[in-house]
C-alpha cells in the first residue's frame, strides 16, 4: 500500500484552521558536565530543528494525512515569523494566512534535548488578546473562504488570538455557511466554544473547565459521562470527546449511548502533539462522510502511532493504514483502494469460511501469490443462513473476520449479505477474480462482468477432500 500517492483516502478534505500558531524549536545536545557555577547539567548544542507547533501541527497532520488545510493565525513581525512562513511553504497542501502584529512576539517553545530527554524548555510568548482590528481582520478574511472548505477546526492553545467574541463569530458564521465546527479547547472554562459540534478537551481540561459538575465519588469514566452531558445541555455541543492519554477516549454525543474507545499505542513515548493528531484525523474523517464512530476510531490510531514519536510529529495515512483493521464495508474499501499503487494487481476471492480449515488456508495463500492485494468478500451470518440453512454458520461473523484477518496473505475483508458477491465484485471492480478449480469458468459468480473491466477469472489449485460441511458431519458422529 503506497499512502503517500495523489489518491489517496483524504484527497478530498478542505480544511479551514484558525489558532495558534506556535514555533517548536528543539536543540539537540549532549550533556557531558556538570556546570561548577551551579549544579545543573552543561548542554553542548549540535543542532537545532524548527517544527510547526499548535495549530500548525494540526495543519500539518491535515497534510500529511493527505487533505488540504488552511490555517489562519497571528504572528509578531520578527524573524519567527518567517521562520514559520518557511515551514508553511515546505507542508504540500497547507495555506496560511498569517496576520502580522507589531505589538506582539511571534510565540515560540524551545526545548534543549539531551538524548531523548528533555532537560528545559523556554517559552518566548505574548498572550493577551488580540485588538479589535485583528480580530475584523480574521472574521474578515475567515468569512471570504469559508464556502471553499468542508470543516472548521478552533486550535486554542490560550495565546490570545481565539477570544470569546472571535470564536462566537466564527462559530456564527460557519453555521451559516452549514459548515461542521469541531473544538480543541485548552481554556479552564468553555462557554466561548458554545454552539460547536464537537470539542475534544483531555481529562484534565475537562475537570478544571467544569469543576462544579465533579464529583470525587465517582470514577473517571462517570464523572466525563456526566461532565460532558451537562456541557451538550448548557452550551449546546453536540459531541464532547475525551481523550485520556493511555486510557483511549470517551465519546458522548447527544441523545446517543456513550461509547469508550480503548488506547491503541504500542508504546508510550511522547504525549505532546497527540491532541492535534486526534482533531485532524477527526476532521479528515468526518470530511469524507464517514460516521462519528468511524471516525473516532480512525482519530483514535492515529493519537496512538503519534505517542510512539518524539515531540511534536505528525501521522502520515501510511503509517495510519498499518494500524486500521483488514475489515472493511464496501465505502471505505472504494476510499481505500484509490490509496493503492496503481502497477498494484487487485484480486477478490470469497467465501463462507464457516469452521476453517486446512484447504481454506491453501486457498487464500495461493489466491494471494497471484495478486498483490487480495480482498476476501465474506459471507454475513445472515448471508449464510440463506445458503447454508438455520442451522449455519457455526463461527459467527465477527469470530470468522478477526481469524482470516490474521493471516498475512488476506489483505482486506468486507462483508456481504447477498447470496452472491455479484454487487460486490461490481463495486470493487478486482483485476482477477480467484475459485477453485473443481468450478467450471462459467459457473464462476462474476466471471462476465470482471471482463467488463479488462479483468480476469483465475481457477487456481485448491486441496481436495477438505469441506466445511463433511468437517461438521464428522465432528457430529464423533460426538
Amino acid at each position: 500500500v503506497d499512502g503517500e500517492k495523489k489518491k489517496i483516502i483524504f484527497k478530498k478534505s478542505k480544511i479551514i484552521c484558525v489558532g495558534d500558531l506556535i514555533l517548536d524549536i528543539y536543540g539537540f545536545g549532549s550533556v557531558e558536565k556538570i556546570s561548577p557555577e551551579a549544579p545543573i547539567p552543561i548542554l553542548k548544542i549540535l543542532n537545532e530543528k524548527y517544527v510547526l507547533g499548535g495549530a500548525g501541527n494540526v495543519a500539518r497532520n491535515i497534510c500529511t494525512g493527505g487533505g488540504k488545510c488552511h490555517l489562519i493565525s497571528v504572528s509578531g513581525n520578527d524573524n519567527n515569523r518567517k521562520r514559520l512562513e518557511k515551514l508553511i511553504k515546505e507542508n504540500k497542501n497547507l495555506s496560511l494566512d498569517l496576520i502580522a502584529d507589531d505589538k506582539r512576539v511571534t510565540t515560540s517553545k524551545k526545548r534543549y534535548v539531551s538524548g531523548h530527554q528533555q532537560v528545559l524548555r523556554v517559552d518566548k510568548e505574548n498572550i493577551d488578546e488580540i485588538d479589535q482590528k485583528i480580530e475584523n481582520k480574521i472574521t474578515k478574511t475567515f468569512s471570504e473562504i469559508i464556502s471553499n472548505f468542508n470543516i472548521v477546526i478552533l486550535s486554542d492553545y490560550n495565546k490570545g488570538l481565539l477570544r470569546p467574541s472571535l470564536v462566537q463569530q466564527i462559530i456564527k458564521i460557519s453555521k451559516e455557511n452549514n459548515k461542521f465546527v469541531i473544538v480543541d479547547p485548552k481554556r479552564d472554562f468553555f462557554s466561548l466554544y458554545k454552539g460547536a459540534d464537537i470539542i475534544t478537551p483531555n481529562y484534565k481540561e475537562l475537570i478544571e473547565a467544569n469543576k462544579e459538575y465533579f464529583c470525587k465519588e465517582k470514577s473517571e469514566e462517570d464523572n466525563i459521562k456526566y461532565i460532558s452531558k451537562k456541557m451538550i445541555s448548557k452550551y449546546s455541543f453536540d459531541t464532547v470527546i475525551t481523550t485520556r492519554s493511555s486510557k483511549g477516549m470517551l465519546i458522548v454525543k447527544k441523545n446517543t449511548k456513550p461509547l469508550a474507545l480503548t488506547s491503541l499505542a504500542l508504546e508510550v513515548f511522547d504525549v505532546s502533539g497527540a491532541g492535534d493528531t486526534v482533531v485532524a484525523y477527526l476532521a479528515l474523517s468526518l470530511s469524507i462522510g464517514k460516521t462519528l464512530k468511524e471516525s473516532a476510531e480512525i482519530a483514535n490510531k492515529a493519537a496512538g502511532v503519534s505517542v510512539g514519536k518524539f515531540g511534536t510529529a505528525t501521522v502520515s495515512f501510511s503509517e495510519l493504514n498499518k494500524n486500521l483493521n483488514k475489515i472493511k464495508s464496501v465505502n471505505e474499501a472504494q476510499f481505500f483502494l484509490n490509496s493503492i499503487d496503481k502497477k498494484k494487481t487487485i484480486g477478490f476471492t470469497n467465501g463462507c469460511f464457516d469452521v476453517l480449515h486446512y484447504g481454506h488456508v491453501e486457498f487464500l495463500k495461493n489466491a494471494k501469490n497471484n495478486c498483490d492485494f487480495l480482498i476476501l468478500g465474506l459471507n454475513s451470518d445472515k448471508s449464510v443462513k440463506k445458503i447454508k440453512g438455520k442451522k449455519r454458520p457455526i463461527i459467527n461473523q465477527t469470530d470468522r473476520a478477526n481469524v482470516l484477518s490474521n493471516f498475512p496473505f488476506v489483505d482486506m475483508i468486507i462483508f456481504f449479505d447477498d447470496d452472491t458477491p455479484l454487487k460486490l465484485i461490481r463495486k470493487i471492480k478486482p483485476h482477477f477474480l480467484f475459485k477453485g478449480k473443481d468450478y467450471n469458468p462459467e459457473e464462476v459468480i462474476g466471471a462476465t462482468e470482471i471482463k467488463k473491466w479488462g479483468g480476469d477469472l483465475k481457477l487456481i489449485d485448491y486441496i481436495k477432500g477438505y469441506s466445511t460441511t463433511n468437517l461438521i458431519k464428522k465432528i457430529k458422529n464423533e460426538s
